[in-house]
């Protein structure tokens, strides 16, 4: 019964820890309030299977997001293509900034997120939270060198959004965070 105890403590630390993080991250990908919750308890469901049948997880933050992001992406299939655009990125608020401002973060991120690949912007994503490039390759299922490569295709493409705004640059770290960080989650209907 004691290694139950110890197996739950783990699970309630990583889950204080990293859920957070790691729901921002889903809605990051799918923008969908339901979805993103679903995924991270799947997620900390099969972490607890896991490591109830024994099995050891040598590096748990990048097992947690490599999970998540396999589960989404799963659930993503009926998804159209290419919708990921400007739609995706509606009504992203920062309570720091006046409504004009926003408006303008809105606008330069739905420009960077319409030249962005998925893989690149996951790789942002994940950048953002802190990894390191050998940890977003292992979630990924990349070599180290492809997420170097996407990481500076990705900033490329950033800068030229930048450069093709008419606000150019002045708006670019509300516009990456307003990208990163997503919309306002939202249920489905």
């Amino acid at each position: 019964m004691e290694v139950r105890t110890e197996l739950e403590a783990e699970i309630v630390q990583l889950y204080a820890e990293h859920a957070a993080n790691l729901k921002r991250h889903a809605a990051g990908i799918v923008r969908c309030e339901d979805l993103a919750g679903d995924a991270v308890q799947e997620t900390f469901l099969r972490y607890f299977a896991e490591r109830s049948y024994g099995r050891t997880i040598q590096h748990p933050r990048a097992w947690l997001y490599q999970v998540l992001r396999h589960y989404l992406f799963d659930h993503m299939s009926d998804e159209p293509a290419g919708q990921a655009g400007d739609e995706r990125l509606r009504g992203i608020a920062d309570p720091r900034s006046g409504p004009e401002d926003q408006l303008r973060h809105s606008e330069m991120a739905g420009l960077i997120a319409s030249s962005l690949s998925t893989r690149e912007r996951e790789c942002l994503g994940l950048r953002s939270e802190g990894f390191t490039y050998r940890e977003i390759a292992s979630i990924m299922g990349l070599k180290t060198g492809t997420v170097g490569a996407l990481l500076v295709r990705a900033h490329n493409k950033i800068r030229s959004a930048a450069r093709l705004s008419e606000e150019g640059e002045t708006h670019l770290a509300g516009a990456v965070h307003r990208l990163l960080r997503g919309p306002k989650l939202r249920s489905p209907s």
